[in-house]
């Protein structure tokens, strides 16, 4: 998946992508928060998505990038 297809995602966004709970998501996240940075508001920058997706994998119901 190209980065400009990649759109900025809350997240809840995020969670239901991975089909976990929003609390779930956020345990995931907490080690790379650092790496990915602060969220602007209440959504990740279209970067910052991507960050997630290379460190946790491609949701399942995401297009990966040939993988």
């Amino acid at each position: 998946m190209s980065a400009s297809e990649i759109k900025p995602r809350t997240t809840k966004e995020l969670a239901n992508a991975y089909g976990v709970s929003n609390r779930t998501m956020i345990r995931w996240l907490t080690p790379f928060r650092e790496l990915i940075g602060q969220r602007m508001g209440h959504t990740y920058t279209p970067k910052q998505v991507n960050i997630i997706y290379e460190v946790l994998g491609s949701p399942s119901g995401e297009e990966s990038d040939g993988e």
